[in-house]
């Protein structure tokens, strides 16, 4: 008794609370975040530890209009968890050569969320299909700039002209097309 094994996870504090608590007001500042944001989105970190944090947990509030350039985690350990907590999203798997593998519809249906997983070196973006859309993403940490993410070639940078056709693209394409800009 008392003896803790390896591996086991360590005793928390007391008064450490498990609970975060976003309420109305939390989302409204999100909010208003995505909205003073020119890419349209706005990140509400939900871990302490930072980029060092060894499990990345974040809010994602999108606005529709927003662009998320296709990408993909190369590194192996980069699994993403994406659940939709507000509004709603597809998710755009792509492969190798720029062309729409699957869309997937991300809403909350109900009382219940949608919860998707993405595999590593996993081509893929979002676009919001309803109001001020709320995600929850995790993926395994530290956050590393510069190989967090690999963008796709044919997917065009953000902020750059072909943004806005892209986006109208990625709205209505069908599986097997592939984007020309």
């Amino acid at each position: 008794a008392g003896r803790r094994r390896r591996g086991q996870a360590q005793p928390q504090p007391a008064g450490a609370s498990l609970r975060l608590a976003l309420g109305p007001a939390e989302l409204a500042a999100l909010r208003v975040a995505a909205e003073a944001s020119p890419r349209r989105r706005a990140h509400l970190e939900l871990h302490a530890g930072g980029a060092d944090d060894a499990l990345q947990r974040f809010l994602v509030g999108m606005l529709p209009g927003s662009y998320v350039r296709a990408h993909r985690h190369v590194q192996a350990h980069k699994l993403e968890l994406t659940a939709c907590l507000a509004g709603a999203f597809d998710l755009l798997l792509f492969d190798d050569q720029g062309a729409l593998r699957e869309r997937q519809r991300l809403a909350t249906e109900g009382d219940g969320l949608s919860l998707v997983q993405i595999p590593p070196n996993t081509w893929h973006s979002l676009i919001v299909r309803e109001g001020f859309a709320v995600l929850l993403e995790v993926k395994l940490g530290p956050y590393e700039l510069a190989s967090d993410k690999d963008f796709a070639d044919w997917a065009p940078p953000e902020g750059s002209a072909e943004v806005a056709d892209c986006l109208r693209w990625l709205h209505a394409a069908a599986a097997g097309q592939r984007y020309r800009a």
